[in-house]
Order: C-alpha cells, then sequence, then structure tokens
C-alpha cells in the first residue's frame, strides 16, 4: 500500500499502485511519467483528483399502507328457465362397403359331409 506525500516520487516496477485510502479530502494532482529498461522517459502525464467526503444516508422507507377494503359485490339470484328441447329427426345414412357378386352356396349340414369309411378286413 503506498502513502502519498506531497513533493515525493513514488517509483514502481509495475504498472499498479494500491493507494492509502487515507487521502485528505481536497484535489489532488498526479504526475505520471514511465521510464523504460533502457531509460528513456514518456512524457508526463498529469491528472487531478477531487476527493470528497460522501454523506451516506438510509434510503426512506416507503410508508406502510393497506390494501383498501372493498365491500361484498351482491349479485341478484338467478332463476333458471327451463325449455322443451327440439331435436331433428335424425335419419341414419348406411353405405355398403361392398356388394358381393355371387351369392354364397349353402353348406351342406356336417353329417352328409363326412368321409366314407374305409373297408375293414375280417381276418
Amino acid at each position: 500500500m503506498t502513502t502519498f506525500v506531497k513533493g515525493r516520487t513514488v517509483k514502481t516496477a509495475e504498472a499498479v499502485v494500491t493507494v492509502d485510502a487515507g487521502l485528505a479530502i481536497g484535489t489532488h494532482r498526479f504526475q505520471l511519467a514511465v521510464v523504460t529498461s533502457d531509460g528513456r522517459q514518456s512524457t508526463p502525464d498529469v491528472v487531478d483528483v477531487v476527493v470528497s467526503r460522501v454523506l451516506v444516508v438510509d434510503p426512506p422507507r416507503p410508508p406502510v399502507t393497506r390494501p383498501p377494503v372493498i365491500p361484498p359485490v351482491t349479485r341478484p339470484p338467478v332463476t333458471p328457465v327451463v325449455t322443451d328441447v327440439v331435436r331433428p329427426p335424425v335419419t341414419p345414412v348406411v353405405t355398403p362397403i361392398r356388394t358381393p357378386s355371387k351369392p354364397r352356396k349353402a353348406k351342406a349340414p356336417k353329417a352328409t359331409r363326412r368321409k366314407p369309411a374305409k373297408p375293414r378286413s375280417e381276418t
């Protein structure tokens, strides 16, 4: 941490200076000059920094308000009206999927469809 003293030069090998928080209130002038490793020096740059005291005030709290009380809404009673429902007659529409080309033959009863018995040899 660096403490700045008026008229004293601060030299660092790094490009960063950590400043002490104890700077007095007022305007401070800083001059920066960069010196390279072979001894060349840049043109000094001058910056004025203003240090002031900021008064920190707690933000005002919003007033506590309650929502307004709204009286309940009263609705008149509803009397249902019943009417007869008239439905139009429905006529079914049947479209055949396929029409048979020939009528099928009637099957013979099971008793007549049996195979004839095989002849047995009597030995």
